[in-house]
């Protein structure tokens, strides 16, 4: 059972938070720094937002952009990773377009770096684990558009990897007969997505289905 705790906790966390992105100040106000780790022989910046609740280890969720960057979606996605750290988990902002000194991805970069893109999330989920105050079996990832199909990737093959939250994301029709696991999985898609048809959420819940994924 311990498996889906923090898989039910990001998901009642991130659904209520959906609507307004508007969080309560706190006395005891959320610690951010910054560290590095090596991927693929370049160095990969990851901003830590650490809870103010004291704890031994707190459960961890890496936070995925979308392929906007962290220019374009860096104030969402850093209003995220506070929300999540004001709730006990520790929230890594990870800048994975470092490893292909990337500012904005559009097809057919996108189809060229993706493998490298998901490769530095495994290195992430490496150096991760490997902090002293992240409870190394209670990991997660949100993603966002691309970002969200990087966490659905790295999902399909990663035991580490407890729980995924995915906004307008998806597993793109050529893999998806390859997989054969997921963690269980929120889905967030709109209607009227023109990036990503919402056709393709109905895919990936029929995927989960047919997997006995929650």
């Amino acid at each position: 059972m311990k498996q889906y705790s923090l898989g039910a906790a990001v998901f009642f966390l991130i659904i209520p938070a959906m609507p307004t992105l508007s969080f309560a100040q706190n006395s005891n106000p959320v610690r951010e720094s910054k560290a590095t780790f090596s991927s693929g022989g370049r160095e990969i910046v990851t901003e830590i937002f650490i809870p103010p609740q004291p704890a031994a280890k707190h459960p961890a969720v890496l936070v995925l952009h979308g392929a906007g960057g962290l220019l374009l979606d860096g104030p969402a996605i850093h209003r995220f990773a506070r929300a999540l750290a004001q709730n006990g988990f520790e929230a890594f902002v990870i800048h994975y377009f470092d490893r292909t000194g990337t500012a904005f991805a559009r097809d057919p970069a996108i189809h060229k770096n993706f493998n490298t893109w998901r490769t530095t999330i495994n290195d992430t989920i490496n150096f991760v684990s490997k902090r002293p105050e992240v409870d190394a079996d209670e990991i997660g990832c949100f993603g966002y558009s691309l970002g969200a199909y990087l966490s659905l990737a790295q999902a399909a093959h990663d035991l580490r990897v407890k729980a995924v939250v995915e906004l307008s994301g998806a597993i793109d029709k050529e893999h998806a007969g390859l997989v054969r696991r997921m963690s269980p999985t929120c889905i967030l898609h709109g209607d009227e997505d023109r990036r990503v048809p919402v056709e393709n959420a109905y895919q990936l819940e029929k995927l989960l289905k047919h997997l006995d994924v929650p």
